[in-house]
């Protein structure tokens, strides 16, 4: 049977005002820088069966904001990443309450377990089957939504859409320490992926047995927004490599090797931070999008601003701000961008 064909790049449009990979991570950094079970009548595992599994790693986190308690869960299955995903959460959670709307839903977070694989892997093996017609054409006709769901995402950490070569190896580098979205088609196919166990070869038959009934979500229905948050550490060994590649580099003797890895070290920190403002600020995004008639380019402004709060751009050359905490300085932030969004100036005028 044909397959339907998957969707060609978008066309470049008007740049998003979010760009983590060239304005809030470090330049130094970025320069340093067989067989398939097909069987008639194998099917997914049942909604079910995933929740009895699922479920009982999900907790409702005890979030409180001016008397009023949010209905956050987590799910995470030891103490420290459940402990880590609360806080993250949280802080977040009651900046969107502050200064976007006290309407933030009922949103559950997902933090990934040390080992497993980023959904990103799911959603590229998904669609390699597709593009290879080993999938129920039903199925395979969802993969367009997979696609822009994944361009959006990719467009919000790029510094624009349709960028290829170094912004592409530079993503590459840090996709396993973002976080992203869970909602529609990508839901569903983490669902599966969890249900057995992220093993490769268990998956692909898997995917491959699916049919159109099966992609149905009954498993997240109940929240407004799912949020996939990838371990605390999962940037540090990317980090890593990063340092020594530099440290490695190419006709630098050994007291210039020393040096770039002095300063590394010394950035290092600041990397670390910068991350961590993106992790937050696609959180941000996250929740801004399900709960608030914003577009796309507002919701840009708005997690532009949350970011570079915590991180501000060193190529505007503005003193980093040491006043107040850093709750109150996102806060003040994201409420400039509303009010800014509420004059009619969604978006800042691109550079020359």
């Amino acid at each position: 049977m044909n397959q339907p064909a998957l969707p060609a790049a978008p066309a470049p449009r008007a740049r998003v005002p979010f760009s983590p990979s060239r304005a809030l991570i470090p330049g130094l950094l970025l320069a340093g820088i067989a067989g398939l079970l097909t069987a008639p009548g194998l099917r997914a595992e049942p909604d079910s069966a995933v929740s009895d599994k699922f479920m009982p790693y999900v907790q409702l986190a005890p979030f409180v904001v001016n008397g009023q308690q949010l209905a956050i869960s987590i799910h995470a299955r030891t103490g420290g990443d459940r402990r880590y995903a609360r806080d993250f959460a949280e802080e977040v959670v009651k900046v969107v309450y502050e200064a976007v709307t006290p309407s933030t839903g009922k949103g559950l977070v997902i933090i990934g377990r040390k080992g497993e694989p980023h959904p990103i892997f799911v959603f590229r093996q998904f669609l390699a089957l597709a593009r290879a017609g080993r999938l129920d054409p039903t199925v395979a006709a969802r993969a367009p939504e997979l696609v822009a769901t994944l361009d959006r995402w990719r467009e919000v950490v790029n510094d624009e859409e349709g960028q290829s070569g170094k912004d592409d190896l530079e993503f590459e580098k840090i996709v396993t320490a973002l976080p992203l979205p869970l909602a529609g088609i990508g839901a569903k196919l983490y669902q599966v992926a969890w249900a057995e166990g992220f093993d490769p070869g268990k998956l692909e038959a898997k995917l491959c047995a699916l049919r159109a009934a099966d992609l149905e979500d009954r498993l997240f229905t109940h929240f407004d927004w799912v949020f996939y948050l990838p371990p605390k550490n999962a940037f540090d060994h990317v980090l890593d490599e990063l340092v020594a590649e530099a440290v490695k580099e190419d006709g630098a003797g050994f007291f210039a090797r020393m040096a770039i890895k002095g300063v590394l070290m010394v950035v290092k920190p600041r990397i670390r931070r910068a991350i961590e403002a993106v992790r937050q600020g696609l959180l941000l995004m996250t929740v801004v999008q399900a709960r608030t008639d914003y577009d796309r380019d507002q919701v840009g402004a708005l997690t532009a601003a949350y970011v570079e709060a915590l991180v501000p751009d060193d190529d505007d050359h503005r003193p980093v701000p040491t006043a107040g905490s850093d709750h109150d300085r996102a806060v003040a932030a994201v409420r400039d961008a509303v009010a800014a969004i509420k004059r009619g100036k969604t978006v800042p005028a691109a550079e020359p």
